[in-house]
């Protein structure tokens, strides 16, 4: 007998709360210069440890409540001795994609044609999983409109993650799952393997897939050249390799390339991953690169009930999107 096909239906399809308290709004409300949210609430692609479905709202419960935390007016940034003022307009949350249980094709259109129209609008896509399957479709639509955008545009891709994710099938799963998200991305019409860096890998992996990304030109730096080289001069290379001949980047952000010491909240947990400070110093040095997309995957809630695993994750977001969240006290 053939299992009846249900939808699933998020917890909040209207999100409780929204990415750094952000309005919430049509997709095709969106415009150049924002940010435009879609949430991934789905963990049916993944093959053991459960939970990321509830990561989107976790996540924009995290953001919101460190918002509410930091200074409102003028604030200087320790690091950079730079002054800001918190940004108006610079981010809409589209609410969540409708996620198919049992029905890959559909979830993957769903939340693409969000990322999708996000894209031909000029905006730029924040997707928030879910596991990391989700970094395909929100890649796919994102895709899809740089080709309606720019159409000769390429983009160039760098995962920041404990695994490859390049595995073209994983035994029951088939071909679209957690481990084959980065070998769909490959396949894309405006992205090559030569434009393509991991970040953090760790541990073992399949050689036939390493080997593959290396013959293809791509370029993976384990957790152990962070450690030794330093996050900052990683992403300096990793940049520039991911940029040869492209316009735009996309970047996907999955936490489990974090030591599991530190954030035990995620599907696929990691050992001697980096650490919070050198996934924090990565993402600064991303503080220029031209993003066309963005996801961030694996906030995995009911596996860490101490939360810290979500403010981490919300942390990274912070880093990443500091450009755009504040403005520099002299530009007003």
């Amino acid at each position: 007998m053939t299992a009846a096909i249900t939808t699933f239906h998020p917890p909040l399809a209207q999100p409780g709360y929204r990415l750094f308290d952000g309005p919430l709004r049509d997709v095709a409300d969106a415009h150049a210069d924002q940010i435009g949210v879609v949430g991934m609430p789905s963990d049916w692609t993944h093959s053991s440890r459960l939970g990321t479905r509830f990561g989107p709202e976790a996540l924009r419960r995290a953001t919101t409540l460190l918002q509410s935390i930091r200074p409102q007016g003028p604030s200087i940034d320790p690091d950079t001795s730079r002054r800001t003022v918190p940004a108006t307009d610079w981010l809409v949350d589209c609410g969540d994609a409708e996620i198919t249980a049992q029905d890959v094709d559909a979830t993957t259109e769903a939340i693409a044609a969000m990322t999708e129209g996000l894209t031909v609008a000029g905006a730029i896509p924040l997707a928030l999983g879910g596991d990391h399957y989700n970094s395909y479709p929100a890649c796919l639509g994102y895709s899809r409109g740089l080709a309606k955008r720019a159409p000769d545009a390429r983009f160039g891709y760098i995962q920041i993650d404990g695994h490859l994710d390049f595995s073209d099938r994983l035994g029951a799963w088939g071909s679209h799952n957690h481990a084959t998200n980065a070998r769909r991305i490959s396949e894309l019409p405006n992205v090559d393997v030569s434009n393509m860096v991991w970040i953090g890998i760790a541990g073992w992996v399949d050689g036939g897939d390493l080997d593959l990304i290396e013959k293809q030109g791509g370029r993976v730096f384990s957790s152990s050249d962070v450690h030794e080289m330093g996050a900052a001069e990683v992403m300096h290379q990793a940049l520039a390799h991911a940029m040869q001949g492209c316009d735009e980047l996309y970047l996907t952000i999955d936490i489990d390339a974090m030591d599991a010491g530190y954030l035990p909240g995620t599907g696929s947990i990691v050992h001697s991953g980096v650490t919070p400070r050198q996934y924090y110093d990565l993402l600064d040095g991303l503080a220029e690169a031209p993003l066309g997309g963005l996801d961030i995957v694996e906030v995995s809630p009911p596996l860490d009930p101490s939360e810290r695993t979500e403010f981490l994750a919300a942390e990274m977001l912070f880093r990443i999107l500091r450009r755009f969240r504040t403005r520099s006290v002299t530009e007003q």
